[in-house]
């Protein structure tokens, strides 16, 4: 009984579909914007890092919820996406340069470094 308990298992594990054991998480972060704008630029950033699945900002919150597996990335590298569009994260600040190049209507308030 013991082995076909071990076989059954065994064969279920071969023909596992791989997608399903794929480590997703979910997090929440706080990104800095304005506007419509931000948002497609925020979460067009975002979904641009291999392994995110899906990346939603608000605007009245300034958070962005991103799923993303593991495996293929990390919520560091997903910010750093971000900040290399102009958009300050709670962890990291864009360059000052690419702040300023941001249009008019998405240059938010910026906490002093």
């Amino acid at each position: 009984m013991k082995s076909l308990f071990i076989i059954a298992v065994a064969f279920l594990l071969m023909h596992a579909d791989p997608q399903v054991i794929v480590a997703k998480t979910d997090q929440v972060i706080t990104v800095f914007g304005n506007c419509g704008s931000c948002k497609k630029a925020i979460e067009k950033a975002a979904k641009s890092v291999e392994g995110v699945e899906s990346a939603t900002w608000d605007k009245k919150k300034k958070t962005l919820s991103v799923q993303f597996d593991e495996a293929k990335t990390s919520l560091d590298l997903i910010e750093k996406a971000i900040i290399a569009v102009g958009y300050d994260t709670e962890h990291m600040r864009a360059e000052d340069a690419v702040y300023d190049t941001l249009h008019s209507c998405c240059k938010y308030d910026r906490k002093p470094q």
